[in-house]
């Protein structure tokens, strides 16, 4: 094509799209604001003089379809009957509303067909009209005359329109102010039904990034924001990429290794959630860095019994003290005789909310004079409901980020994925398995988003799998 139209919400994304589609060499006939964005007219720089002449066709018939309103407007049967007048002018502004509510960026071919039925309906209604005004300004002749034909009956637009009745006076005028304010709601239905198939269609062009998204597992609302960001038009591939960009963007980050601030770091969470392992890989990672002389281990889970074996385990293995919180100990006394260490991590015990001591122990850490972080560790195999009753439990000793655990161990990421989206709590760790220290690493946005996704196909892959089976198997039931 010599020029095209261009949609977009702001000027860069326009002027994107015309250096994407037309090239570096291209040339802005014209832009302006219009609702919901701006548009561009633009075309390759040595079709600009063909593209001018063609924008000032546009704009002389705009001028042209202006002057028929305005004739439209000053017909002298409207002022004979200001009541359908102003149904008529009622019905025009309706038929205006439309069209700027179901206008969608599309290339100036599409555009332009829309315009040009429109204008045919338009100009069809004015020359009614006219042709009505100048029959009652010539004199009645005593000749007879052959009946004429019906003026809208073959006119694709008016199929509601009925043959004209000639008559004089005010019953003919009457008669033309009906027939018009017919066609003008004939327009205004088509409309109407034009702006329905194209919602139609973008809602079906959306069901198959939408089906995607569903199998990732996230929340309803994280869904929303990661398709609010989706243009119009885009190819579904485009849109999938552009989708999976926004989600990694979305996903906060420590962004280092939060161990190498040394301090005292205190590990929270529901029971089972995985914390004491959590502790022994960072411990072994540290140890390999920098030795065992600077870190130590604590823990203050005494409730259960031998609940503090395997952490003492971890600390012969790596030649690191272990230190435990208990009656004659109380964890502020314990922490401050380790504070010549340069790391000390705090393994607490795992509590549920209705549990007597859950509260003590949520005191306890809160009490601590000396300044410690908090991680919350979060179970990826674990449901939304779950993960949310343990941030609420720990919520008010003011967490740090959180480490995202047994990855291995889920069948989606997204209920945890949409927990640290949704609350905006930093991933400090994520952790993917039983191997000390290798299934551990720092938080990495586009590492998260893949493995949401391998996951993902993996629990489709097996449920497949499952269903073959279950088929397989069932006619040996049957048979037997």
């Amino acid at each position: 094509m010599k020029v095209k139209r261009f949609f977009a919400p702001d000027m860069r994304q326009a002027m994107a799209r015309v250096r994407e589609e037309i090239g570096p060499d291209a040339v802005i006939v014209s832009n302006r604001r219009v609702a919901g964005g701006v548009e561009v007219v633009a075309a390759h720089e040595q079709e600009y003089e063909n593209a001018q002449a063609e924008f000032k066709r546009e704009r002389a018939l705009k001028k042209r379809r202006d002057e028929q309103i305005r004739l439209l407007t000053g017909n002298p049967s409207e002022r004979a009957n200001p009541a359908l007048g102003a149904e008529l002018e009622k019905a025009k502004a309706r038929i205006a509303s439309a069209q700027r509510e179901s206008e969608i960026p599309t290339e100036v071919t599409g555009t332009r067909n829309q315009q040009i039925e429109r204008e045919d309906d338009l100009e069809s209604i004015l020359a009614s009209l006219k042709s009505r005004q100048a029959e009652r300004a010539q004199p009645a002749q005593p000749a007879r005359r052959e009946p004429e034909a019906p003026r809208f009956a073959e006119h694709p637009a008016s199929p509601r329109a009925v043959p004209q009745r000639t008559g004089g006076g005010d019953d003919g005028a009457i008669q033309a102010m009906q027939q018009e304010i017919h066609q003008l709601r004939s327009m205004l239905e088509r409309q109407s039904q034009l702006q329905m198939q194209t919602q139609a269609s973008m809602g079906e062009s959306g069901t198959p990034l939408t089906r995607k998204l569903g199998t990732l597992g996230i929340s309803p609302q994280l869904e929303r924001h990661l398709l609010a960001g989706v243009e119009p038009g885009v190819t579904a591939e485009k849109a999938w990429q552009h989708v999976l960009t926004r989600f990694a963007d979305s996903i906060p980050l420590v962004g280092e290794e939060f161990t190498d601030r040394g301090g005292m770091i205190a590990f929270v969470g529901p029971t089972g959630v995985g914390k004491t392992t959590t502790i022994g890989k960072l411990a072994a990672r540290y140890v390999l860095k920098y030795g065992s002389s600077s870190l130590a281990l604590v823990t203050t889970d005494t409730y259960r019994i031998a609940a503090h074996e395997q952490l003492k385990t971890f600390g012969r293995i790596l030649d690191v003290p272990v230190r435990v919180v208990d009656g004659g100990n109380s964890l502020e006394q314990v922490l401050q005789s380790l504070r010549n260490k340069r790391l000390v991590l705090i393994d607490t015990a795992g509590l549920s909310a209705n549990d007597p001591h859950s509260q003590l122990q949520l005191e306890m850490l809160d009490s601590v004079s000396l300044r410690m972080k908090k991680l919350l560790v979060v179970s990826c195999s674990s449901q939304r409901q779950v993960i949310e009753k343990g941030y609420q439990a720990y919520k008010g000793l003011g967490l740090d980020g959180c480490v995202l655990s047994k990855m291995d161990e889920s069948g989606s990421m997204g209920d945890a994925l949409s927990f640290v989206v949704e609350r905006n709590l930093p991933v400090a760790y994520a952790a993917d398995g039983q191997r000390i220290p290798d299934d551990i690493g720092v938080g990495n946005k586009k590492d998260l988003v893949s493995r949401a996704l391998v996951t993902a196909q993996e629990a489709s892959s097996s449920s497949d799998d499952r269903l073959q089976g279950r088929a397989k198997i069932t006619p040996l039931f049957n048979a037997g």
